[in-house]
């Protein structure tokens, strides 16, 4: 009993936790934006990154209103709804490719450079394959979860799951988004060692990953650029070099306080994407290397709530769920840090809940509300099991529903 108390009471920390620092990231990111976009462009950026917090939120407070064990169970209809967007994006980005121009005028489709990576509708545009990643947690977390044996069995530890796990990440693929293939890759493996699954799968995964991005890579002359400049931007500073090096400086010209605030010099001519893919540097650059390091901090306060959850969690499921969730979190902010930085080539990932874009932010919130919803779970099946044994132990003549004594005259 004791022990259940301490887990409830680390929960309880870990939700105010995971609460401050995830509503403090996403007010910064606002303030960043109005900062990073043009005067011209203010309201509209805002307007349109508000209401997908607020759609983002309103989705994390249903969510963690469910057990996510019913969430699992209809873990085959969430991964059908996410596949639905993606095999038509796929679809649209291979008639392209085999010269069906046309495919650009049908409903919906938004071609940006090239890529079918989104879907639009009116003036917003969403981007299907970021929510790939929280539909496979919630489907491998459910299948391992539930089926703990399953690891001791080639089949039914990987080969299945493997199929569905394939299925999607090749649709992603085919829509043109290796940087969220990469990073989903990543994740899935993750949650594959953690249910415990042989040591030589892992390997198999981790080799075929490795070749499958060697093949896209290698098929692409912009994405092999992109490869070779990053060590080395200033040799390619017209070209590939470009962004990344324009970043650098502007890291390197923050310093530890930075220039001021909406006082960057390089965000609106010289570093594209820089409210998206580049927040990070202009955070740098206009608040210094302690802003830049908060940042980083808060991330961390996220990814050690998520870890604390899993480890304290209802059950195997749970548990798998919010590592899940916090390792994608994490490495969507460690990635985007090390881009930004010239520690990694330019992938196009975002910082979760600061960078703008509408799929990003809902699909953050969306795990966010995963995270809720077993610390909810946990603490009610926690605080059901104190009262049952409370009642055990409460004499006979103490219980509520024995009669009072009366006296007889």
């Amino acid at each position: 009993m004791v022990e259940q108390k301490a887990a409830t009471h680390k929960l309880r920390f870990a939700t105010a936790t995971l609460l401050a620092s995830v509503v403090l990231l996403t007010i910064f990111g606002l303030v960043m934006l109005y900062s990073t976009t043009s005067a011209a462009s203010h309201q509209n950026f805002l307007v349109k990154q508000s209401v997908w917090i607020f759609l983002g939120m309103v989705f994390a407070v249903v969510i963690s209103f469910v057990d996510y064990r019913r969430i699992g169970a209809a873990s085959k209809w969430v991964l059908l709804l996410v596949a639905l967007p993606l095999v038509y994006l796929a679809s649209a980005h291979v008639l392209h490719f085999c010269g069906k121009y046309w495919v650009t005028e049908l409903p919906f489709i938004a071609s940006i450079n090239g890529a079918f990576r989104w879907l639009r509708v009116g003036n917003f545009t969403l981007q299907p394959s970021e929510f790939a990643k929280p539909a496979l947690i919630i489907y491998l977390a459910h299948y391992y979860g539930t089926n703990p044996r399953n690891v001791l069995s080639a089949t039914k530890g990987f080969w299945r799951p493997m199929l569905v796990v394939g299925m999607v990440i090749i649709l992603v693929l085919l829509g043109g988004s290796l940087s969220v293939t990469m990073i989903t890759g990543m994740v899935v493996m993750a949650i594959m060692f953690i249910a415990g699954i042989r040591l030589r799968y892992l390997l198999l995964l981790i080799s075929t990953g490795i070749i499958l991005c060697a093949i896209v890579v290698g098929g692409s002359p912009e994405r092999k650029g992109r490869l070779t400049s990053f060590r080395h931007p200033e040799a390619t500073a017209e070209g590939n070099g470009y962004q990344l090096l324009m970043s650098q400086y502007a890291l390197g010209s923050g310093g530890w306080i930075g220039v001021g605030f909406n006082e960057s010099r390089l965000k609106e001519r010289y570093l594209p994407e820089s409210h998206t893919d580049f927040i990070l540097a202009i955070v740098g650059e206009e608040l210094g290397f302690t802003a830049v390091a908060g940042v980083m901090l808060m991330y961390l306060l996220v990814l050690g709530a998520a870890l604390t959850v899993s480890t304290n969690a209802l059950d195997r499921e749970g548990m798998l769920l919010t590592a899940g969730v916090g390792l994608s979190i994490g490495l969507h902010a460690l990635i985007h840090a090390a881009v930004v930085s010239g520690a990694g080539p330019t992938t196009g990932i975002t910082a979760p809940l600061i960078s703008y874009g509408g799929s990003s932010m809902l699909a953050t919130w969306v795990g966010i509300g995963l995270l809720v919803s077993v610390i909810r779970t946990t603490i009610a099946n926690s605080d059901a099991d104190e009262e049952a044994a409370g009642r055990q132990r409460t004499p006979s003549f103490l219980a509520k529903d024995t009669q009072p004594l009366t006296l007889r005259s």
